[in-house]
């Protein structure tokens, strides 16, 4: 292996020296252990630089306030910490700033949560500056209820009314600068938003498609098939954060927009949601959205569970969508799905893109044109805005029949026509 270095949330490593850590999993209101969730757990650790060693597991009725583990357990936790060597403890649940403190004075060790875990992988992950602003602000809201936390050692100077220690004006000073930083970022989001909603504008007779899944499913690859794009994919959790939206060139003479965002996980962060509102607005705002499932997962049912409970978050729940059960070449899968495709090998992509096509094909406005004297610049505006299935010319009349589908509907053609001194009919199709 290389000796090359990364920064990551747990120090500055190489490839060959991980940083190792304690996981900590607990099971509240009854439930058993969630083997397939302490498994995520644990690649999100690798993901974030690091290496699981050790594990604990505890199931209570719920969370202590204190602790969320309740003492006694926590005093466990720190002494295996100590006999083991580790400095490190995640937690695979959310902690509360006083919580995170408490842990931290009791076992002296760095206390990571699932958020700060999340967040600081997309932070790794981050290539484009919009992804690193769009992090920057869920770091920093994140960060900002726990600033006192961070002062907690420094005692005030004196007591009674009015006196204050240096830690609390160390603290004020850091959530001001920290409330100015959000609202730079904010600002410049704003920008960056309003110029891709303009893009978005230009396009807007394409049929949008929109890609959706768990983390790792394969949406990239997928892209990067149908579209024969250059989107980076890996074998990681989160390896893509970025909006990719590629036109794709259907057999019927069509083309719909593809678009590929950031995948999902099970309790994402509320201040990544948040961060990346817009950009999911592309899935909240696409006429069909392609829900990518891999087939060879255990846990799929779950994860698609988890997609689906975030689609209605962002409000996309009532957009038509379909699944496409991907990694149907890989051992485990059942490939039993409408679309059981790789998008590895190519198995199925012929299938799913006509499947797209029929998608397309419906979302139009059908229609039979006569028109006594069709122009050139006419035949042309038809041919842009439509998807012509058959144009006959009489040659000798000059009158033409033609059999379209109209991107933004029979209005739009109407409206068109309207100045045309020749006479012309527009009468829709309903077998289409």
């Amino acid at each position: 292996m290389s000796n090359s270095n990364h920064q990551t949330l747990f120090r500055t490593i190489t490839d060959d020296v991980l940083e190792q850590v304690l996981l900590v999993s607990v099971a509240l209101h009854g439930k058993n252990i969630d083997l397939a969730g302490v498994k995520e757990m644990t690649r999100l650790v690798e993901s974030a630089g690091g290496e699981v060693v050790h594990q604990i597991t505890q199931k209570r009725p719920r969370p202590d306030g204190g602790f969320f583990v309740g003492k006694g357990k926590a005093e466990e936790i720190s002494s295996t910490a100590e006999s083991l060597g580790l400095t490190t403890i995640v937690f695979n649940h959310n902690l509360s700033p006083g919580q995170v403190n408490r842990l931290e004075e009791l076992s002296k060790c760095k206390i990571i949560d699932r958020t700060e875990l999340i967040l600081a992988i997309f932070a790794v992950q981050a290539r484009t500056p919009q992804a690193k602003l769009r992090i920057e602000l869920a770091q920093l809201g994140y960060m900002l209820p726990r600033l006192s936390g961070m002062w907690h050692h420094l005692d005030r100077l004196g007591a009674g009314i009015g006196t204050r220690g240096p830690g609390e004006t160390q603290l004020e000073v850091d959530r001001r600068r920290a409330r100015t930083r959000m609202s730079s970022l904010e600002k410049k989001l704003e920008a960056i938003d309003a110029g891709a909603k303009v893009r978005h504008g230009r396009r807007e007779i394409m049929f949008s498609v929109a890609l959706a899944g768990y983390t790792n499913a394969g949406k990239s690859t997928l892209i990067n098939k149908l579209c024969d794009a250059e989107v980076f994919s890996e074998d990681k959790l989160f390896a893509t954060l970025d909006t990719t939206s590629r036109r794709l060139e259907l057999p019927d003479g069509g083309s719909v927009i593809i678009s590929d965002t950031v995948g999902f996980i099970e309790r994402l962060p509320k201040s990544l949601l948040a961060s990346f509102r817009s950009t999911l607005d592309v899935v909240k705002e696409a006429d069909l959205i392609l829900l990518v499932a891999d087939d060879a997962d255990p846990d799929k049912l779950a994860k698609i569970s988890t997609v689906t409970d975030t689609l209605e978050k962002i409000e996309a729940e009532s957009i038509d969508r379909v699944t496409v059960w991907n990694k149907c070449d890989l051992t485990g899968a059942s490939g039993a799905g409408e679309l059981a495709i790789s998008a590895l090998t190519g198995e199925g992509i012929e299938s799913l893109i006509e499947f797209i096509q029929v998608k397309r094909r419906e979302a139009l406005d059908w229609c039979t044109v006569t028109i006594d004297l069709c122009t050139g610049d006419l035949e042309y505006w038809i041919r842009k805005n439509s998807i012509v299935d058959s144009f006959v010319r009489d040659n000798d009349s000059g009158s033409v029949k033609i059999v379209c589908g109209m991107y933004l509907g029979f209005n739009h053609l109407r409206k068109k026509l309207s100045g045309l001194h020749s006479k012309w009919s527009v009468k829709p199709l309903t077998d289409k």
